[in-house]
């Protein structure tokens, strides 16, 4: 298998995690990092999710409005 095939779909919008219930993870194309949601955990259950869902919105991934985001930042990968 060739690795820059595997690496441009790793980044593609063709390609997803099931990591959570509800939430589509994906690995960000312009630095390689994986969104996930914040888990809040108390010791015998789950208190909250970080981003609510619905909460916030983005015109690619709820989960891109946690840290700086492609336009805040000068970080580029691949």
């Amino acid at each position: 298998a060739d690795p820059g095939a595997i690496s441009a779909f790793l980044r593609s919008d063709q390609f997803e995690l099931a990591g959570y219930k509800g939430a589509r993870l994906t690995f960000r194309s312009w630095d390689g990092q994986l969104r996930q949601p914040v888990l809040l955990a108390d010791a015998r259950s789950l208190v909250s999710v970080s981003p609510p869902p619905g909460r916030f919105l983005h015109q690619f991934s709820e989960l891109d409005t946690l840290g700086i985001d492609k336009p805040e930042t000068k970080c580029r990968m691949g």
